[in-house]
């Protein structure tokens, strides 16, 4: 019975292992460079060898449960711990203001201390501004501002080299 439990926790913590390198291995594949996405992936490959190797051990139903729960877990863990890593890149929030909103909006950001520019329309009911944010917390503080008059708005990320 103890070596049943032995084979069981060990084959959860390979497949949590498992999901987290694949989801990194995902994420670098597509953010990173090729050498940082060619070692993920060798590496999670390997890992994703010893689940292969250990589920025949395993009835179906626990390696079942046990995959799913893994999935829930790791994915969340992988993915919090990359944004833990995320440097902080300049984001500009394009956003449609109604007229009557422009002055209000203009003020909390001055006060805010967040850059941004304000453009004429030809369009007299909107005008539009270019917030830009270069923290996690500023972007928090737009967000809040933009959700309290419920403006439509667009994010790019300038992290580009010239």
């Amino acid at each position: 019975m103890e070596q049943g439990v032995l084979l069981i926790v060990g084959f959860a913590v390979a497949t949590l292992v498992n999901v987290i390198l694949s989801t990194l291995k995902n994420v670098i594949t597509i953010k990173g460079g090729r050498m940082a996405a060619s070692i993920v992936n060798a590496i999670s490959q390997g890992f994703n060898t010893i689940v292969i190797k250990s589920i025949s051990n395993v009835e179906l139903w626990i390696a079942v449960i046990v995959t799913i729960l893994s999935n829930l877990v790791g994915v969340y863990i992988a993915l919090t711990v990359i944004k833990k890593f995320e440097k902080e890149r300049l984001w500009k929030i394009t956003i449609s203001v109604p007229t009557e909103h422009l002055h209000e909006i203009k003020q909390e950001l001055h006060e805010k201390n967040i850059s941004f520019i304000t453009f004429e329309t030809n369009y007299d009911k909107y005008k539009v501004i270019d917030i830009f944010s270069n923290t996690k917390k500023e972007s928090s503080i737009v967000k809040k501002i933009i959700s309290k008059y419920n403006i439509k708005y667009t994010i790019n990320a300038n992290d580009g080299i010239l």
